[in-house]
């Protein structure tokens, strides 16, 4: 790889990896304390305001995650639908800026071809 191949890291790329970090640990450290599905269950149906939460964020995700199989696939990134299989496991919170930083990379690569045609 040359001077030439390489792709910039930029501060907004710096700022997603951050943000997909945060959410990682934050997110991903507090899913280790869950007791499992029942539990979630359980808790959901006892608190109307951690029912409507979680219905939100679920009704948000499904929207989030088309749009980033579908801004995967138009910028030529690979595997484009793996972005939604990650979704089940991996928390939003760290998925969505890891997304965004590699459309940064994948939009930097892009103009970078375009510039030399």
């Amino acid at each position: 790889m040359t001077d030439r191949d390489r792709i910039p890291v930029t501060p907004l790329q710096i700022a997603w990896a951050i943000s997909a970090a945060i959410g990682l640990v934050v997110v991903g450290g507090a899913s280790l304390h869950v007791a499992g599905v029942a539990e979630l269950l359980e808790d959901l149906s006892q608190s109307w305001a951690a029912l409507t939460v979680a219905l939100d964020l679920l009704l948000l995700g499904i929207p989030v995650v088309v749009f980033v199989v579908i801004e995967a696939n138009r910028l030529g990134m690979r595997r484009p639908w793996l972005w939604a299989l990650l979704a089940i496991p991996l928390p939003g919170a760290f998925l969505i800026p890891l997304f965004f930083l590699c459309r940064e990379r994948a939009l930097l690569r892009r103009h970078d071809v375009e510039e030399l045609a």
